[in-house]
């Protein structure tokens, strides 16, 4: 059981940041003495404020991480906590201290997160297609439907109308972003990708870079932010991260991984996923998955966008959400025809080993 504490973390300014960190470690690490705290705010996120503190090794620091304004409309807090200590309990994420009223205290995870020159690297992409057939092992308690287009829907009913901001609602017309058209999008994409029937397992769901922590003492990677972690289709989790070897600033698709490459990847994660050898795993069976990730980039696509949209209502993190959404979406458009023409092949994928159980992950 995680306690929560009576404390209101202010995420606007440093100072205020600073100040409710020492009283959400005055419980976490009461024998610290404040006088000689080490403060480090990391900035990469674009959904949270993030604070590392330490007394000493930075290594032994404690992360205190303010939710993003009213991101509880579409992220389920106290799930997050469960998902975050089951992911532990299996070994493959941090340990949770406490929450606190608007937001968590957990471990430092040691290392750096990954670059879109860091994952092109063989043993970076090795040890990371290793780690999330690792992660895609951990057993659900019980059996739940994917949650990829209940999410997509959670994020169309939040959308308004229309942007208060008419400049922002201005550039969303004028992509074809509308409300109507993302719901016309939504149900086409369902349509063609649920009868494919792709496996369901329990996946990150949003390993962007900066989720993912490459340590190069030991030439491992490690995930961290488990915000959207739920069941869903297998193929999602890695088509969504080689989507992300575009970036996020200044996406540039033509970094996208070639198919031979996604090949090489992918033979890694059966291996691992399939506890065999590389040369086990029939080319078949690569070519299966090759065809549905390439399948699940749409959908990628769709729920970051949607995603980018509903940011673009709420955050106060100074990021420009509609053009990454309207970015997002417009790959999608560009990408569309060729993925939808894509034929997939009949092979019956092999069952994993287990590795660690989740109880609830909706």
């Amino acid at each position: 059981m995680v306690a929560t504490l009576a404390v209101v973390v202010d995420g606007t300014a440093e100072e205020g940041l600073r100040e409710g960190a020492k009283r959400v470690l005055a419980h976490v690490r009461p024998h610290w003495q404040h006088s000689n705290l080490t403060f480090k705010t990391y900035t990469a996120g674009v959904t949270n404020i993030l604070v590392g503190v330490w007394c000493g090794q930075e290594r032994e620091q404690v992360l205190v991480r303010v939710y993003g304004n009213n991101t509880h409309l579409f992220i389920d807090r106290q799930q997050e906590i469960e998902t975050m200590q089951a992911v532990h309990a299996a070994g493959c994420g941090p340990q949770v201290f406490a929450a606190f009223t608007n937001g968590l205290c957990y471990a430092f995870t040691p290392g750096v997160p990954l670059t879109i020159q860091d994952v092109t690297r063989q043993p970076v992409w090795h040890a990371n297609a290793r780690q999330m057939a690792t992660f895609h092992k951990i057993q659900s308690g019980e059996q739940q439907k994917p949650m990829l287009f209940t999410k997509i829907r959670q994020f169309l009913a939040l959308l308004p109308p229309a942007f208060t901001d008419p400049k922002k609602q201005k550039r969303l017309e004028e992509s074809g972003c509308t409300r109507d058209a993302l719901v016309r999008l939504t149900e086409e994409l369902e349509t063609h990708l649920v009868p494919l029937g792709c496996p369901v397992v329990f996946c990150h769901n949003d390993l962007v870079m900066r989720n993912i922590i490459w340590d190069k003492n030991s030439a491992s990677v490690s995930f961290i932010d488990f915000e959207y972690s739920a069941t869903n289709y297998q193929p999602f989790d890695i088509a969504n991260h080689f989507n992300e070897y575009s970036g996020m600033d200044e996406m540039d698709y033509s970094l996208y991984p070639s198919e031979e490459a996604q090949r090489a990847w992918l033979r890694t994660y059966l291996a691992q996923y399939r506890d065999v050898t590389e040369e086990e795993v029939q080319v078949d069976e690569v070519e299966l998955w090759l065809a549905w990730v390439t399948k699940f980039t749409l959908a990628s696509h769709l729920f970051w966008g949607m995603w980018g949209f509903l940011q673009a209502c709420h955050s106060s993190i100074d990021f420009d959400y509609v053009k990454y959404g309207i970015a997002r979406l417009a790959e999608y458009h560009r990408k569309k025809q060729e993925v939808f023409a894509l034929a997939v092949g009949t092979v019956v994928p092999s069952p994993p080993v287990p590795h660690g159980t989740v109880g609830s992950t909706t």
